[in-house]
Order: structure tokens, then C-alpha cells, then sequence
């Protein structure tokens, strides 16, 4: 099924769009309710600001360096489409879809927490998603040239 078979550098574009796909899904729900709730709840703010630093500084950053090197790294010119993410990223993100659906229609967690959480966590993933095109429309890194150890300073 050479169909889903994509060439190995379109995988970090793919990757690319999913993710700012996914961010502007997660921001849909939670700008309105951020933008909503701000003026009566000044601290959101600050909350979102925490929360895309901790998920961008911490988790995104390192993800996108990391799928990328994994992905150019592949000895295939061509992979299958799902191969942006390795299993356990799917994983992850499985469970972190279903728990965030789960939380948020079992109406446990209430609308400020969704609010800036998802606000921070969106505009994460958004900016994850606009490295990895940039990491695509860069292209392939030049390798660099072999020096032997005699001649390194």
C-alpha cells in the first residue's frame, strides 16, 4: 500500500499542519472562554502565560528537535504518513485527547480552569506546529564535513 508512503522530509511538514491543527482546535475551546472570562478572573492570564511556557519550554520544543532528527535519520526516502510520531508520541496523545474530552464534558472541571489551560496548552501546540514547517522550509541540514581527530583544534 504504497499510497500513505509519503517522502521522508513531507513527514515533518505533515507533522507541521497536524499540529497547528491541533492547536487551533484546543485554542477554539479555550480563547473564547479565556477572552470571556478574563476581565472578572484578571489572573487567567498569567495562568495561560505559565502554562505555554511550561508545555512549549519543556515538552514542544524538545518534540520537534527530537521527530525531526528521528525522521531525517530514516535510511527510507519514503515512510508511511503516520510516521511523523513514534508509537509512545501516539500514545500520548491519545490519552491526552480522550482525558481532555473526558474532563471537559463530564463537567468536573470548571470553565476558568478549561479556560486558561487549554488557551496556554493551544497556543503551545500552534507554535509547535509553525517550528515544524520551519523546520521543513529550512530543508535538510548540510552534513557537516569529517574532520579527523589529528586536525580538530
Amino acid at each position: 500500500m504504497r499510497l500513505v508512503h509519503v517522502p521522508r522530509d513531507r513527514l515533518i511538514l505533515i507533522a507541521g499542519v497536524v499540529w497547528l491543527l491541533a492547536g487551533g482546535m484546543v485554542c477554539v475551546v479555550g480563547l473564547p472562554l479565556e477572552v470571556r472570562l478574563a476581565p472578572e478572573h484578571l489572573v487567567l492570564l498569567p495562568l495561560a502565560a505559565v502554562i505555554f511556557v511550561a508545555f512549549d519550554g519543556l515538552v514542544f520544543s524538545r518534540l520537534v528537535r527530537r521527530h525531526s532528527r528521528r525522521i531525517r535519520s530514516q535510511p527510507a526516502e519514503r515512510l508511511p504518513v503516520w510516521q511523523f510520531f513514534n508509537a509512545s508520541s501516539w500514545a500520548v496523545m491519545a490519552v491526552m485527547m480522550g482525558g481532555g474530552m473526558t474532563l471537559r464534558l463530564s463537567g468536573l472541571v470548571p470553565d476558568w480552569a478549561i479556560a486558561f489551560f487549554y488557551s496556554g496548552l493551544g497556543l503551545a501546540l500552534v507554535l509547535a506546529g509553525a517550528r515544524f514547517v520551519r523546520v521543513f522550509a529550512a530543508g535538510s541540514p548540510q552534513p557537516e564535513p569529517q574532520v579527523a581527530s589529528w586536525d580538530r583544534p
